[in-house]
């Protein structure tokens, strides 16, 4: 794994940290387009920054880590965000919250266990992410232009239930792990 870390992608990935603050200052001054654009950009640098460190070999251990935490925190800010211009219901914001408390203590306590984490989201976890991004996305589109109601719906409760089911899947497959590693010793 090549260990430049200031390589394009993880430069990609910075700017989608630094974009944050002004996309959630976007969405709490009603500034729904321009919070659109800039999540739509937002999306552009994280796919890019996977595709040029893929094909360009410029993956890092940095950016290994560095990526997943801009997404985590550009998700839960937008999160936070929306529930506080009343757009999020408390149990979705709950959910996703919770999921991620889960997901951080989880990967402290086992790289504190194990001294082995790694960073492999499961296909239910990448399921939940492009959910959260779906239903955020649907949600600024709301404030700019009112969507349907039913679509708001579904996808809010079908982003709770992925949600609910990642959490406990992670809860569930690193304490398996942890168990493991235990009776390995």
């Amino acid at each position: 794994m090549n260990q430049h870390v200031l390589s394009v992608p993880n430069i990609l990935t910075l700017l989608r940290i630094l974009m944050t603050p002004v996309i959630v200052y976007m969405v709490l001054t009603h500034q729904a387009w321009l919070a659109v654009m800039l999540m739509v950009i937002a999306g552009i640098t994280d796919m890019l920054d996977g595709a040029i460190a893929r094909y360009f070999n410029q993956r890092t251990t940095v950016g290994a880590y560095l990526d997943p935490l801009a997404d985590k925190i550009l998700l839960v800010s937008l999160f936070v965000s929306l529930f506080v211009v009343g757009k999020v219901p408390l149990f979705i914001f709950l959910a996703v919250i919770f999921r991620d408390a889960i997901i951080i203590f989880g990967a402290v306590a086992y790289e504190m266990v194990t001294r082995q984490l790694t960073m492999e989201p499961s296909l239910i976890s990448k399921a939940t992410t492009c959910m959260q991004i779906f239903y955020i996305a649907l949600l600024l589109l709301d404030m700019a232009t009112p969507i349907s109601g039913v679509w708001v719906s579904l996808v809010m409760w079908l982003t709770f239930v992925l949600t609910c089911m990642s959490g406990v899947h992670y809860m569930v497959t690193w304490t398996h792990k942890a168990v493991g590693h235990e009776k390995a010793q």
